[in-house]
Parts: C-alpha cells; sequence; structure tokens
C-alpha cells in the first residue's frame, strides 16, 4: 500500500453509528477521502477523546467489538486504501490473529496507540508479526515523545508515524503544534508523517501540511457532525479539508 502525499484521512469507528449505515457513510464520503483510520470498536478506548470514546461505546451497545467487526469491511467493500486502529490492550495474547485478520481484510497496517506507552517491550514483537502477515508497521507518536522513539519508528520502515498533536483526539489546547510538526519532520527524514488530533478545520490542515506532514487525519469532527446533522454536513467538511490539504504546498515539496 502507497500513500499519496499529501493525503487527507477520515477516522471511522467501524460500525458507527449503527453497522446497517457505515457501508453508507464510508460510500458517501469516499470522494473526499485519499485514506481512511478505521477504529475496531473497544470497551475501554482509553487514549482517545470523549466523541471517539462516544462512538466506541455506542458500537459496542450495539453488540459488535474486536475483530467481529471486520466482517463489516468485507460485507461493504472499501474503494479507498486503510488502516486500523486497536489497543493492544485488547490483544496481548491474541497479536497475531489480529494483524492476520487485518491482513485479509485488506488493511495496510494497524495502529496501537498504547503500544509504546503501555507495552514497549512488545514493540519488536509487533513488527515481527506485522511482517509475518505482510502487513507494514505504523506507529504512534506524542508531540512529547523522546526523540529517540522517532527516530526508532523512522528506522523500522513504517507505512507511516502518526503524530498526535493534542493529549488525546478532538481535544484542543494551546500547543506550538506547527513547531512541533517541523522538529517531527526533521527526526524521521522522509518517512510518511500523518498528523491528527483536534483538526477540525482547512486552514489547520493546511497549515499542518505546509510545515511538514504528509498527511492529517480528522476523526471527532466527522463523528461528531454525523451524529448530530448527518452524514452530508461530514461529507462537506471533509471535502472542504481535502482541498485545503490538496491545494497546500509542503515544506518537503509540493502537493
Amino acid at each position: 500500500m502507497e500513500l499519496s502525499r499529501p493525503g487527507f484521512s477520515v477516522y471511522l469507528t467501524i460500525g458507527f453509528p449503527e453497522p446497517a449505515r457505515f457501508s453508507q457513510i464510508l460510500g458517501s464520503l469516499s470522494s473526499c477521502v485519499d485514506f481512511y483510520e478505521l477504529g475496531l470498536p473497544t470497551a475501554r478506548p482509553k487514549y482517545d477523546g470523549p466523541t471517539v470514546r462516544a462512538s466506541h461505546r455506542r458500537v459496542v451497545a450495539a453488540g459488535l467489538r474486536g475483530v467481529e467487526t471486520l466482517k463489516l469491511l468485507e460485507k461493504t467493500g472499501i474503494d479507498k486504501p486503510f488502516t486500523l486502529m486497536a489497543y493492544m490492550e485488547d490483544y496481548v495474547d491474541s497479536l497475531r490473529g489480529l494483524l492476520e485478520a487485518a491482513a485479509s481484510v485488506g488493511a495496510g497496517c494497524v495502529l496501537l496507540p498504547d503500544l509504546a506507552f503501555d507495552y514497549p517491550e512488545m514493540l519488536d514483537k509487533y513488527v515481527e508479526e506485522s511482517e509475518r502477515a505482510g502487513l507494514r508497521p505504523c506507529f504512534f507518536a506524542s508531540s512529547r515523545f523522546p526523540h529517540s522513539w522517532l527516530q526508532r519508528y523512522a528506522a523500522l520502515d513504517p507505512l507511516y508515524i502518526y503524530l498526535g498533536l493534542q493529549p488525546a483526539t478532538g481535544v484542543e489546547l494551546p500547543i506550538a503544534v506547527e513547531k512541533n510538526v517541523k522538529l517531527a519532520r526533521m527526526l524521521v527524514g522522509s518517512r510518511y508523517l500523518l498528523t491528527g488530533f483536534a483538526i477540525r478545520r482547512p486552514e489547520t490542515a493546511a497549515a499542518l501540511i505546509r510545515s511538514g506532514a504528509d498527511a492529517v487525519v480528522v476523526g471527532s469532527a466527522i463523528l461528531r457532525l454525523i451524529e448530530e446533522k448527518g452524514v452530508d454536513e461530514a461529507r462537506s467538511l471533509a471535502c472542504s479539508i481535502h482541498q485545503a490539504v490538496h491545494s497546500a504546498k509542503t515544506s518537503h515539496g509540493e502537493g
């Protein structure tokens, strides 16, 4: 799998807001998305913000959870590249099964945001099992990650490195995010740098691309619009951000 540079990704929790509508939502957003990040529902989305947590609770309450939700993807069919997001906490004893299931539905990688925080001793195993399943690894880093970890990630040939710009998804605090992106770009070299958390405006997305990000991902803002105003409003926001991203000139080549 190759990801476009620049690129725009939308995060969706698989099965949200209802399993029966999930396919429609994917189809509606598709023309304004370069690739998707799809979350496997979990009872404990510990590093997500309130909107994403609520989406997990809703899907889990409907009886869907974990790898079983990948059946929805098999039925739906996705016409864009996609990666999966899950929590290592749920798969400590079944990591191989998770990665094999992800590969079987066509995912490019499985992002485990709690890997480095809570299970750093499993990093090498995750990389080995990803490669065994025919996937590339992908890694999450916060803006306060040690520089050595970003450089270590870059050396492992990841599909992407996801830089979380804020403490949690959808939670916006006054942090110098553009400066953090520029620093991360220096540390990871030419590796694909995906940025996310609290991006909800086209101008913010464009500024991040100009600062050195290869792509941005928007989740909470899209989920909130789907829930409160419907998929047409969510699509309008996605399309405006997609256009801004692809019109922005990056600091390491033009989009």
